[in-house]
């Protein structure tokens, strides 16, 4: 009984590696010319070379209790440092509102808060005090015109989706999961999704009109958004590349008189901006 059982196993072991080597070497699906590995990795090198940039953006938000619609002027360097602050009605940066990111620290300040604040960028309660999860350096990615992807991920094709959409992942327990869909022209990304573990919606990145910036092509509009439809959108009215950036625009001075882990009041000022300027009088 034992002689047959061995014959068996060998000839199921055979198979299945038979099959799966079929699969293996089976010619790559194709969309608009070039596989997904080759597409992966034409979205992975896109701006590669775009390391800074600032401007200015209209800031909307959408969804949420009250509604914000401000402008700011950003400074942001790849890939953890980003400068933001409000513009007056007359466009000086008489500052209501700042925001500093490095290496080390998020700091926020504004006249509208007892004190300015600091936390650690990839703190884990970052994600409870703020209503889209969306880190820093990802952040920051999408102003410079690419996607917060992973080096390394698998990438496939959708075959359920008539439209070209490109399905990333990467890691086994912990499995980090993104979608990217593409506009009618199969080149352009119209939007980006990340997914958590138990593959529920983290956030997703919608992207406007593309515009040419010296030989960068970067998005006129992007939209932030949850699974619960709350978005932030970035109009952007002006944008430069590559432009030279002073060393201390991204140094915390008064770091000191900072208090560490205050970010609950950061949602209460950003979208109810109204009732924190009453609570000056």
């Amino acid at each position: 009984m034992k002689s047959m059982r061995l014959p068996i196993n060998f000839f199921i072991c055979l198979t299945v590696i038979v099959i799966h080597g079929c699969t293996i070497f089976r010619a790559p699906q194709l969309r608009n010319g070039e596989t997904a590995s080759e597409c992966f990795q034409r979205i992975a090198e896109t701006n590669d070379m775009l390391v800074s940039c600032k401007g200015i953006a209209k800031i909307s938000t959408q969804g949420f209790g009250s509604q914000l619609h401000e402008r700011i002027a950003f400074i942001a360097q790849k890939a953890y440092k980003l400068r933001a602050e409000m513009l007056s009605p007359f466009g000086a940066i008489g500052s209501p509102f700042q925001l500093i990111c490095n290496e080390n620290r998020i700091y926020l300040n504004s006249r509208f808060m007892d004190k300015p604040y600091h936390i650690q960028p990839n703190a884990f309660m970052l994600k409870y005090a703020l209503p889209i999860n969306i880190q820093p350096h990802e952040f920051i990615a999408c102003l410079h015109g690419q996607l917060p992807t992973l080096p390394a991920m698998h990438a496939t094709f959708d075959p359920q989706s008539d439209q070209k959409v490109l399905l990333l992942s990467k890691g086994l327990i912990r499995r980090t999961r993104q979608k990217i869909y593409f506009d009618s022209s199969e080149k352009n990304v119209r939007s980006f999704e990340k997914y958590n573990h138990f593959n529920q919606l983290i956030y997703r990145l919608s992207f406007g009109k593309y515009q040419t910036f010296s030989t960068f092509s970067v998005p006129s509009t992007l939209t932030i958004s949850n699974a619960a439809n709350q978005s932030i959108t970035l109009d952007i009215q002006s944008y430069y590349p590559n432009c030279a950036i002073k060393k201390n625009s991204f140094q915390i001075e008064g770091f000191e008189h900072a208090d560490k882990g205050g970010f609950p009041c950061v949602t209460s000022w950003i979208f109810n901006p109204v009732q924190s300027l009453l609570n000056l009088f």
